[in-house]
């Protein structure tokens, strides 16, 4: 019983990681993301950064 209850906490961790893969919000977070919510960058005119202050 000792042995339970030293690997039982490890078995617990195992099993909650199964349930989180197969889970729907997980699923959704691995879908392709669509180009519009992509992070673009904006460029600049006319900025230059070798410029003093």
């Amino acid at each position: 019983m000792n042995q339970l209850k030293a690997v039982f906490p490890f078995i617990a961790a195992i099993g909650i990681y199964f349930l989180t893969l197969n889970s729907p919000m997980y699923k959704q977070m691995n879908l392709n993301h669509s180009v519009e919510n992509e992070i673009r960058s904006i460029p600049v005119k006319g900025f230059n950064s070798r410029s003093s202050f």
